[in-house]
């Protein structure tokens, strides 16, 4: 696959626009509704980033596939982009949802920063996405040295 920058910048942009509107818009978004439960918000949460991060990891994997072909700033932005997505899903994740699991069976959780950490991730993770994504619309098609 030559000339897989288009494609690499397509993904990167898609995943992009499913990290802000998942991530960063849907799920402090939920919180906002009085009629839910702490308890519901956060069963709904873990089914949303369940969702979210079956759908990411799918895309993390087209991101790797396609920067073994890509060069330059574009590859470098999506393998970065993955590298972050790992630490939250097999780092982060996993402490968050003990937390959480704490708080359903109604037991103290410790003060942490670990939210915050993520959403700092996230921010990071869709800007380098979208970054490179348009890096490679406003070269063009034809430029594969992204």
């Amino acid at each position: 696959m030559k000339n897989s920058a288009p494609f690499l910048a397509i993904v990167m942009l898609v995943w992009a626009g499913l990290a802000l509107g998942g991530n960063i818009i849907a799920a402090p978004a939920k919180f906002q509704v009085d009629s839910l439960t702490q308890s519901q918000l956060l069963l709904v949460g873990r089914a949303q980033f369940a969702w979210l991060g079956s759908a990411e990891l799918i895309f993390a994997s087209a991101t790797i596939l396609l920067c073994g072909f890509a060069k330059g700033r574009l590859r470098m932005l999506g393998l970065i982009a993955v590298v972050l997505f790992g630490l939250q899903r097999f780092g982060l994740q996993p402490m968050l949802e003990a937390r959480t699991d704490l708080i359903l069976e109604g037991a103290p959780a410790p003060e942490s920063t670990l939210h915050l950490v993520f959403i700092v991730l996230e921010i990071a993770k869709a800007a380098l996405l979208a970054l490179g994504g348009a890096i490679q619309v406003t070269r063009g098609s034809g430029n594969t040295s992204g």
